[in-house]
């Protein structure tokens, strides 16, 4: 019993850590555990399709590639595959791309605990099933499961790039194969007559294990990638945060304006208002000056990504002015906007404000926006900028 202990508990192990990584949307049990299933029944085809197709006696380095990439690597990775595309793609809670990393990591891990329980039960000579098993447990079980990463990666763009699917899923099959090949065929250089002994020792460590730590690098890549899509997906604001502007940040707040404006104004000034109010307001000047005047500026970022700013002053000692909010296309109604007011609000609390007013453009949808998360509109107001334009807004309010 210890030792199917032994062969279990890594696979188990990896498991538990992929479905705690898919922590914002997790699967239902029923279906990972029948993943996992089924990953392990195609241990009985692979081994047939292998006993059937592989010749012991041949051993040079040809050979042993074609054995490690399509008579080992194919056939066990199609396998998995089979059960990934087959059974868990089709499923409704396949619903993020994470999914896929998820889906496979488990056929993988069925498939690696199986074999895992053959390999201590049936130990060679000179070994026992308790070194085989260790030994296992940090080379072989985890590169499967790096191997599932890779192939689920691809599969989870492919579920929501129909156009594309075909092309993504094999890249993910030919991906988990490649590393898999590579990883065995170092191992099975060791048998080999056309190999020094010291030499094939050398290359085990060197490609099997450099196979191996690259595959479990671009594993963890993966899994950061498509946790993040998730996060952004189920909890869009987890991801940001805020810094402090200086003169620095003055070419980074015009890029961003300059993405920013054009569709946020297109509909309601036309093209010559938006051109000057850039150029009046939005200058590398104009900017240096607000920031002399006390215009405290942030960044927000997603992740590394900067995706807006905003800036504010004091009117008077209780009363703070939001003058600018912006964030890119891409993120609004995903939360930044009540994020970024949330944190201004709490910041302008500790210096004893007790409300913070706004100027929005009478025609601009965004006052439903304002008016949602707390502010109120107090009055309206027609700047005159020059040039013969006006600035028609209301002044809106939120008590904090």
């Amino acid at each position: 019993m210890d030792l199917i202990a032994l062969a279990i508990a890594p696979g188990i192990a990896i498991c538990l850590f992929i479905f705690y990584r898919d922590a914002f949307n997790r699967e239902p049990k029923r279906n990972l555990l029948i993943t996992f299933v089924l990953g392990a029944l195609t241990v009985f085809p692979a081994a047939f399709i292998e006993t059937t197709l592989i010749n012991e006696k041949e051993n040079g380095i040809i050979q042993m590639a074609v054995r490690a990439f399509f008579m080992v690597a194919l056939v066990e990775e199609l396998g998995k595959f089979s059960v990934v595309r087959f059974y868990s793609y089709p499923k409704k809670s396949f619903d993020e791309p994470l999914d896929g990393i998820v889906y496979s990591v488990m056929a993988s891990m069925g498939f690696a605990t199986l074999e895992n329980i053959f390999y201590v039960i049936n130990t060679k000579e000179g070994f026992s099933g308790y070194q085989i098993g260790f030994f296992r447990m940090f080379t072989a079980v985890p590169a499967h499961a790096a191997f599932g990463v890779l192939m689920g990666y691809y599969a989870g763009k492919a579920k929501f790039d129909p156009a594309n699917s075909v092309s993504w899923l094999l890249k993910g099959l030919f991906w988990a194969v490649f590393f898999h090949g590579a990883y065995d065929f170092f191992l099975f250089l060791q048998n080999s007559p056309e190999v020094n002994q010291d030499v094939a020792g050398g290359l085990l460590f060197i490609g099997a294990m450099v196979s191996f730590i690259i595959g479990l690098r671009l594993s963890f890549k993966h899994i950061k990638t498509h946790r993040l899509l998730s996060q952004q997906a189920y909890f869009p604001t987890k991801s940001l945060a805020i810094r402090q502007a200086n003169a620095n940040d003055i070419p980074l707040i015009r890029d961003l304006t300059f993405k920013i404006w054009p569709q946020t104004y297109s509909s309601i000034l036309s093209k010559e208002q938006v051109d000057y109010m850039l150029s009046l307001m939005y200058s590398e000047k104009a900017l240096q000056e607000q920031m002399q005047q006390n215009h405290e500026f942030i960044i927000v970022y997603d992740g590394k990504e900067p995706v807006g700013f905003a800036s504010y002053s004091v009117i008077t000692p209780q009363v703070f002015k939001l003058h600018k909010i912006y964030v890119l296309p891409s993120q609004q109604g995903k939360g930044t906007g009540k994020y970024i007011v949330d944190q201004l609000v709490a910041a302008i609390k500790t210096k004893g404000a007790t409300s913070l007013q706004l100027n929005v453009n009478r025609n601009n949808n965004a006052k439903a926006f304002y008016e949602k998360i707390g502010f109120a509109v107090i009055k309206e107001e027609d700047i005159d900028i020059g040039n013969g334009y006006f600035m028609n807004d209301y002044v809106m309010e939120k008590k904090v």
